[in-house]
């Protein structure tokens, strides 16, 4: 079923895949409470946030493969705007930097899906849009880690 760039196909089924491992995680969120765990509780949403994301992002793995240019193109931007808040999530709890290049690596894949089915200019400004939305959500829905010693704080002995 691949009609155009393989390419494009082949990253869309990765995505969809990791979204479609998502969707099982907040369906199962009310029994499990993994991801209340990983967020550490940071974000300011009800118990029906999890479970509701989750059938949302089984909607977008499906509407990954639609035939509709315009539809895929929308899922792209959602998948960066997802990200970034994952990302932007990672970092604002506390995590080590590096566990935001999990989810930042969807950020590129999606990116490059609207390269290879727009021009690389509007990709670029579709993308930077959707990163925008992300942050800004994510300033919204997660609080800040409260921490007993800054995360950047003088090593002992420096004297200024």
């Amino acid at each position: 079923m691949i009609n155009g760039n393989p390419v494009d196909w082949a990253l869309r089924v990765c995505e969809s895949i990791a979204f479609s491992l998502h969707c099982c995680i907040g369906l199962s969120e009310p029994w499990t409470g993994i991801m209340k765990h990983v967020t550490e509780g940071s974000l300011v949403c009800n118990d029906f946030f999890f479970p509701l994301a989750g059938v949302f992002l089984g909607i977008i793995a499906y509407l990954n493969f639609s035939t509709s240019n315009a539809v895929v193109i929308g899922v792209q931007c959602y998948i960066a705007a997802f990200h970034t808040g994952a990302v932007f999530t990672h970092l604002r709890v506390g995590h080590h930097p590096a566990a935001a290049a999990a989810p930042g690596i969807f950020i590129v894949i999606a990116f490059a899906v609207l390269a290879i089915r727009d021009n690389f200019v509007l990709a670029l400004l579709e993308t930077l849009a959707s990163v925008a939305v992300g942050v800004a959500l994510g300033f919204v829905l997660v609080k800040p880690k409260e921490r007993s010693v800054p995360l950047l704080s003088p090593e002992e002995g420096d004297t200024e």
